[in-house]
């Protein structure tokens, strides 16, 4: 598996820089936390990498439950100005995976979200997992009002091209890459004989199906609301005779029913997340 960056990136007087990478293949490829330590092309200065958390799974081919997600959301394509607008914008991009926007047209900062993200006085916020760098703020220019300002922590220079002869004026436009999220689970299903032999692989399978909308259903969000309820016809459709007891998430230790998704944070789940129990 080869990862390239989604743009361009400094590496501060820290020695470190944190960045988006993407699979340079598509589909359902998992990438645990831990796992990306190779650097694959030489760059001068740059010695090591690694992935604190979990990669968000892709997939082959989008759900037609995350198609109608996209195609509801995006009847404001033609549009200009509105969160709507925008968000259409940018997950018509190539290898966008979730989109959130929000603005404040208030004369004060808006504190929005579990995480309490501080958008900014008369701006636009919009938060962005996959795509290139390039091509999200391109795409957030496009359809912005005059005037409006940005939040996040990522920066791009946009030239504007229409009409203008060299030098053409530019701007910087700012979105958020979101932070990874993991999501811990604790299952525990009766201990049946008759249940297969490899029903924990297929539990933690299904959960994962789920979590990232490969079943049919839609993929967990940014700034979603996650119940450990979605997920108890997963577990019990994972195989025969399965017998469910409880499901629990959580961030660090899974003893909740539910988790609330920063409007700055993109869940993010593989195997080693799950823990299937037989009582």
């Amino acid at each position: 598996n080869t990862y390239a960056c989604s743009g361009n990136v400094t590496i501060d007087a820290t020695g470190s820089v944190t960045a988006e990478f993407q699979n340079i293949e598509t589909g359902p490829i998992p990438c645990a936390a831990g796992t990306l330590t190779q650097v694959y092309q030489a760059v001068p200065g740059w010695d090591a990498i690694t992935n604190a958390a979990d990669g968000t799974l892709g997939s082959d081919v989008e759900s037609r439950a995350d198609f109608e997600y996209r195609r509801r959301n995006s009847v404001a394509l033609n549009g200009k100005g509105t969160p709507q607008a925008i968000y259409a914008e940018v997950f018509a991009l190539p290898d966008v995976l979730d989109v959130y926007v929000k603005d404040n047209p208030t004369g004060s900062t808006v504190n929005t979200g579990s995480t309490n993200y501080p958008v900014a006085a008369h701006s636009v916020y919009v938060a962005v997992v996959g795509g290139t760098d390039a091509d999200v703020a391109a795409a957030i220019w496009r359809k912005k009002d005059v005037g409006c300002d940005y939040n996040g922590n990522t920066s791009v220079t946009v030239t504007d091209e229409s009409g203008y002869s060299y030098p053409q004026p530019t701007y910087v436009v700012k979105f958020e890459r979101p932070a990874a999220l993991s999501i811990k689970f604790a299952v525990r299903v009766v201990n049946d004989v008759t249940m297969p032999s490899n029903i924990v692989a297929s539990i933690k399978a299904a959960i994962i199906a789920r979590f990232n909308g490969a079943d049919g259903t839609t993929r967990e969000r940014i700034g979603s609301l996650i119940l450990a309820s979605r997920y108890y016809g997963a577990v019990v459709s994972a195989g025969p005779n399965v017998s469910l007891v409880d499901v629990l998430i959580g961030t660090a230790t899974p003893t909740l029913s539910q988790v609330s998704v920063g409007i700055d944070q993109k869940p993010t789940l593989s195997a080693s997340d799950i823990t299937v129990t037989l009582v």
